[in-house]
This record gives C-alpha cells, sequence and structure tokens, in this order.
C-alpha cells in the first residue's frame, strides 16, 4: 500500500475524502434549512398606540403567514426613543398583545440608553422584555446579521 501521508494509505485518504465531502453536504443542509427560517427585526421608535397595535397585528400576521409557508419566524421587536412607551407596564396600550406574541416566540427588546434618560427601570417593562444597551445599534446589529427590517 502507497502512503500519502503519515499513517495514511491510499484506502485511508479515499475514506477521509469521503467523510470530508458527506461533511460539506451536511453543511450544505444545514444553509437550506436556514433558508427556511425568517428572521425579522422591527423598529418602534413611536409613541402612537394606534400605530403600535397595528404594529403588533402586522407581527401576528408575519407568524401566520411563516407557519402557512412551512417556515419559522424569528422576530425581535425593538423599542428605542418614544416607543419604549409600549413595553412600560404603566403606560403601555398592549401588554395582553405582547404577552400572546411572546409565547409565539418572538422578543421585545427596550433601549438602555431611553430607559437611562427617561429613569425607567427594568421593573418598569412589560413581563419578559429584554434590554439592549442600545437600541439603534441593536436593529443595525439585527440587519447586519441578515435579519429583514421592518418598521409599522
Amino acid at each position: 500500500m502507497g502512503r500519502l501521508g503519515p499513517g495514511v494509505t491510499k484506502n485511508g485518504a479515499g475514506i477521509v475524502l469521503a467523510a470530508m465531502v458527506i461533511g460539506v453536504l451536511a453543511c450544505g443542509k444545514g444553509e437550506a434549512s436556514d433558508e427556511k427560517r425568517l428572521k425579522v427585526v422591527v423598529h418602534v421608535n413611536f409613541a402612537d398606540p394606534t400605530r403600535q397595535g397595528d404594529g403588533l397585528k402586522n407581527v401576528a400576521n408575519i407568524l401566520k403567514a411563516a407557519v402557512v409557508a412551512g417556515e419559522q419566524a424569528e422576530i425581535e421587536v425593538v423599542c428605542h426613543a418614544s416607543g419604549i412607551v409600549l413595553l412600560e407596564k404603566a403606560r403601555s396600550a398592549h401588554a395582553a398583545q405582547i404577552e400572546t406574541l411572546q409565547k409565539q416566540g418572538v422578543r421585545f427588546a427596550a433601549c438602555e440608553n431611553t430607559m437611562r434618560q427617561r429613569s425607567i427601570k427594568v421593573d418598569d417593562l412589560v413581563p419578559g422584555a429584554k434590554t439592549v444597551p442600545s437600541g439603534a445599534f441593536e436593529v443595525v446589529s439585527k440587519q447586519r446579521d441578515g435579519y429583514s427590517y421592518f418598521k409599522p
């Protein structure tokens, strides 16, 4: 048997090559399944409760349409500036809708810069809301990471 490298015979090289091809094909399958994942970042920087409610209905409709299309949806709603009221327990007109969407996997993020400027504490947010250092940075980072941008 001829050797191709330290401890690798011609037959061993064939096995290694086959394993590499299978690995490449498996990676390709993983990428294909990622194509069936809809990733959306929803940008809320406005205080109008009617518009916020319409935006949450849009999110619910995206989730429903994704199911019909056989896709999984990964959605994050980012609130900053005047839009922070959507996530304030005492001021949000949509706490029940937010809770329903959270149960469906939608994440809600509040901007820590806005919270600091407006003296909003984490305990003041609706249950389940997370915080991010900068809402604007979170939106553009998500876009860089392949999320589609949606603003109601």
